[in-house]
């Protein structure tokens, strides 16, 4: 449908071209236009629906796919139409400038949530034991350190050494570890790794301890996981939804200025 809808408009509009001309402020401008802004306003209604997920499931109010799939193809569809609409030109004024950047800009960075969607959680999800929520994430991290704690309290000195010089630094809060864009499982085995050494000074009874204290060690980075690849997921929202209200906002007030004068 996107593709076809996609064709549809451009045909159309070189064949106004061959017969006419299209600019904004003519018939066929204000086609494409108008077009756009109903597209801009049903993309829209994708985060309203979000926020009233529960009212709009007993409306009956379509399926969450259907208006993911309309939140994301009518955006691109709405670019092209805005291009369509200023005839490939460039704005000529302040207003229509924030217009077509910030167009340019929501569509491009929804293109980009799109993609972070798909591969981070499929990443995590593949990789790690921990699903974590993401506003949980220092909860648990507290929960682990005292846990650690606790176990090296009842632990040897070789092993309160090594915990306190090498472990302790890294459970005091959530760590962003960029290594782990490139290479997850082999950052974190990296880490568990010298812990290896250390257990072939250890008694049976100690090893089973710093084994204990090596599955809250890995719980602990694997959170840093989580913590480090959902960032970009939260800054991206804040650089799209805020941006996408204000667009929205001038879309209507520029289609009122047009059509009311």
């Amino acid at each position: 449908m996107f593709i076809w809808l996609s064709l549809l408009f451009i045909v159309s509009y070189a064949a106004i071209w061959f017969f006419d001309e299209v600019t904004p402020g003519n018939f066929w401008g204000l086609t494409f236009g108008t077009i756009a802004t109903i597209l801009f306003s049903a993309v829209g209604i994708y985060g309203l629906r979000r926020r009233t997920m529960n009212m709009s499931s007993k409306l009956k109010f379509g399926s969450a796919n259907t208006w993911l799939q309309i939140h994301l193809y009518g955006g691109t569809l709405f670019l092209l139409l805005m291009f369509l609409h200023t005839a490939f030109t460039l704005p000529q004024s302040a207003f229509n400038w924030w217009l077509w950047t910030l167009s340019v800009w929501v569509v491009l960075s929804g293109l980009v949530g799109v993609g972070l969607q798909k591969w981070i959680p499929q990443l995590l999800s593949s990789t790690l034991s921990l699903e974590i929520r993401t506003d949980r994430v220092d909860e648990l991290v507290n929960e682990l350190r005292a846990k650690a704690e606790a176990e090296v309290a009842n632990s040897p000195t070789a092993i309160r050494d090594y915990y306190e010089r090498n472990i302790a630094p890294d459970m005091t809060k959530p760590t962003l570890r960029p290594a782990f864009y490139k290479d997850i499982t082999g950052g974190i085995q990296t880490k568990i790794r010298q812990m290896d050494y250390l257990k072939q000074f250890l008694s049976d009874d100690d090893k089973k301890k710093l084994d204990n204290l090596e599955l809250l060690y890995r719980s602990k980075l694997e959170c840093d996981a989580h913590y480090t690849l959902q960032k970009p997921l939260r800054l991206w929202l804040v650089a799209h939804l805020p941006v996408s209200i204000v667009l929205l906002a001038l879309v209507l007030i520029h289609l009122f200025v047009v059509f009311y004068y």
